[in-house]
């Protein structure tokens, strides 16, 4: 194992596997299953083979309309390219502007610790400009626990939820139990992520969602829109809860739980793992038993309404997918997305995300066929 994520590990996919156990499972022949890939692969969403399966569009209770309005990957890039203006960009990928930002705007974000750059300020936090100033404050003025993620990453590659350091060896202690040694992981960090690298004081989920998913963050993802005559508006709601051995939330690190929430409520409607044949639908949460399935977040009214507070104070940013932790104090602004994985709302719900006002958004910008 690296000592330190550099890139997305994504989940196994076998079109030749998959076409049979389709046929096996639902009764559609491989070559159906074939012509529909190829009609929606060249259709607006630019659907992959893997995507067809993730999204279970085999699946003839859907109708080949409801089937194109789901979106891929190659689709998302080119909708995101194209509905939200260039400048605004460097607000959500560099998370030191970011934090600027919102702390201006008086909403709570994480305590950043230091920032490990050759010369970046972030008002009156530490700037660790050298290896050895990283090394002297990972030994000596680091509050632990606390937790590191690179200034301008994504989709929770890089991160490090740090227990504490070992003098004895010289190596740093994980939350999930591994040992880094300094000789290995400063190197990683000055070879990965040369924009900069943050320590933040680690946060900590409310009693409630700690009951239910343990001591890591669960972050609730909220999709929002801004209309031109009406604002922002929340589009979906999810929630992507950590399980097993892993550190971070995101959907990517295979067994964590994706959770689709109703958006007046905050009740947990439907919650998976995995992804396409492997999908499994949940009830409990694999690692406390404690049912997911009907249960209602805390502080749910303040947690919307911050999220339409800070999307109205980013208009240029038209499309926006926000990740917020609520702690025992309430809601924590973790980050702000461009657009978000489109894929998350569209597994978690079962439907395409180009319908509505999402579709008639994108028309303004995008020649759908």
């Amino acid at each position: 194992m690296a000592v330190i994520d550099s890139e997305v590990t994504p989940f196994s996919f076998n079109l030749a596997g998959s076409l049979v156990t389709v046929t096996r499972q639902h009764g559609k022949p491989s070559m159906a299953q074939v012509a529909e890939l190829t009609k929606l692969a060249f259709g607006v969403g630019k659907i992959t083979p893997e995507e067809y399966y993730q999204f279970h569009l085999y699946d003839d209770a859907l109708s080949l309309e409801e089937k194109k309005t789901f979106l891929g990957r190659k689709s998302q890039d080119k909708i995101l390219v194209a509905c939200i203006p260039q400048q605004w960009w460097a607000v959500s990928h560099d998370k030191l502007l970011f934090y600027g930002l919102l702390k201006g705007l008086g909403q709570p974000v994480p305590t950043t610790q230091a920032v490990f750059h050759p010369f970046r300020r972030y008002g009156d936090t530490p700037t660790l400009g050298s290896a050895d100033d990283l090394a002297n404050f990972l030994r000596h003025d680091a509050r632990y626990p606390c937790f590191g993620k690179p200034v301008c990453g994504i989709r929770s590659v890089g991160v490090a939820s740090l227990e504490g350091y070992e003098p004895g060896d010289d190596s740093l202690r994980t939350q999930e139990g591994r040992s880094l040694p300094l000789k290995e992981f400063i190197p990683a960090v000055q070879e990965h992520f040369k924009e900069g690298y943050v320590f933040q004081d680690r946060l900590e989920p409310h009693p409630e969602i700690k009951a239910l998913c343990g001591e890591r963050i669960a972050t609730i993802r909220l999709v929002v829109l801004l209309k031109d005559d009406a604002g922002p508006e929340i589009l979906h709601a999810l929630w992507k809860i950590p399980a097993g051995d892993n550190i971070a939330d995101n959907f990517w690190r295979q067994g964590n739980v994706l959770a689709s929430l109703d958006i007046e409520t905050g009740r947990v409607r439907r919650a998976l793992r995995g992804t396409g044949l492997q999908e499994e639908e949940l009830d409990l949460h694999p690692d406390s038993e404690r049912q997911l399935v009907d249960s209602v977040l805390p502080c749910w009214d303040e947690v919307k309404a911050r999220c339409l507070d800070c999307a109205a104070a980013l208009p240029g940013l038209t499309l926006q997918a926000w990740d917020i932790s609520v702690g025992p104090d309430g809601p924590v602004m973790v980050e702000v997305n461009i657009g978000g994985d489109f894929n998350l709302p569209q597994i978690a719900s079962r439907q395409g995300l180009l319908q509505g006002d999402f579709r008639a958004f994108v028309a303004k910008h995008v020649k759908l066929k």
